[in-house]
């Protein structure tokens, strides 16, 4: 009889114990203490760029998923992109973790791009005509953040963002119709007002000047994967050049991005656009899960990397070869200070 106790009394402790460490790892809360720059980085291309300058040579700081900061524990899963494990039972059950690891930015569109970012990393997904923004999770309604960055651009002039919608779901890239009901989007949103394009001119050969009419105007430059006659806007595969190390490791994604540069200065191709993603991922394996626990969250593995990347020494030679600088937690003090004295600096 005592024996039986004694296993049911374990039983009852390792069933708590199995709670208790359910309930941590579902803890939503991204534990960092977000300081962000008190600097005003608004008008920093109108103030210091030349006008002859090739846009695809402007150094700029990017955010990576740039509007995932309102994921959350009640947050629906997007379905269309979603890996397998964030539905059903295995993702309800770790979904506190899982919303750690989808959040990579913490600032609103106006801090962003107060901040100085001017590449944004966008991913929507369309549903019943209805565009939100997502990362593994449903995060915000577009058009809110559309808003926000017209309203930017009327009262920044001189200033231009590249609008980077690499990843869409619930469309076709081959399809004329979705491609139109993309557009519709920009031009109901006012981005499509904003939107700079010229199928007659190569975007390698744009200017800075020509784009913002001597620093008068301010303009977007959207890109896009639909694949169809008589767009408006800019091809991915033709526009951007942005590869991704896909590891967790900070020695290794440094590794990749050398070889990146050494891949296009070693190569006679023109790229265009030429994205630094200097992000680390979560790896979905052991080693991997377990390293995500040691700094908690995207964001506050980000804040790490970003001092990494700013204390490497080779940083310059990077970005002299891969210009836009994508990164999580892209409006950390720390980060965005240092970073846009180098920007400014080597802009001049």
């Amino acid at each position: 009889m005592n024996r039986r106790r004694r296993v049911k009394k374990i039983f009852k402790a390792l069933m708590l114990t199995l709670l208790i460490l359910l309930a941590v790892v579902n803890l939503p809360i991204i534990s960092i203490k977000n300081v962000e720059t008190n600097i005003d980085y608004s008008n920093w291309m109108k103030e210091n760029l030349g006008t002859d300058i090739l846009i695809t040579d402007v150094q700029m700081i990017g955010a990576h998923d740039a509007f995932s900061k309102d994921i959350g524990i009640f947050s629906k899963v997007d379905k269309l992109s979603a890996p397998s494990i964030m539905t059903g039972i295995p993702g309800t059950l770790i979904k506190g973790f899982l919303v750690r690891q989808s959040v990579t930015q913490i600032a609103d569109t106006d801090k962003l791009l107060s901040s100085g970012i001017r590449y944004l990393d966008i991913r929507l997904t369309k549903t019943n005509d209805i565009w939100e923004t997502k990362h593994n999770f449903i995060a915000s309604d577009y058009k809110n953040i559309a808003t926000d960055i017209v309203s930017f651009l009327d009262n920044n002039k001189g200033e231009f963002l590249i609008l980077d919608f690499q990843h869409l779901h619930g469309v076709d890239y081959s399809s004329v119709e979705d491609y139109l009901s993309f557009y519709k989007m920009l031009e109901d949103y006012g981005l499509a007002e904003y939107s700079y394009f010229n199928n007659e001119s190569n975007i390698n050969t744009l200017t800075y000047g020509e784009i913002t009419n001597d620093k008068s105007i301010s303009k977007v430059i959207i890109v896009d994967k639909f694949d169809v006659p008589n767009k408006q806007t800019y091809n991915y595969q033709e526009t951007i050049r942005s590869y991704w190390a896909n590891s967790d490791n900070f020695e290794e994604v440094l590794e990749f991005l050398e070889t990146e540069k050494t891949n296009i200065t070693e190569s006679s191709d023109v790229f265009g656009f030429k994205v630094m993603q200097a992000v680390t991922t979560m790896n979905m394996s052991p080693k991997g899960i377990l390293n995500s626990f040691k700094t908690w969250s995207l964001v506050e593995r980000g804040e790490k990397f970003n001092k990494y990347l700013l204390e490497y020494n080779e940083l310059e030679g990077l970005m002299d070869v891969l210009p836009i600088v994508m990164v999580d937690y892209a409006t950390q003090e720390s980060f965005v200070d240092e970073m846009m004295d180098l920007i400014i600096e080597n802009n001049q």
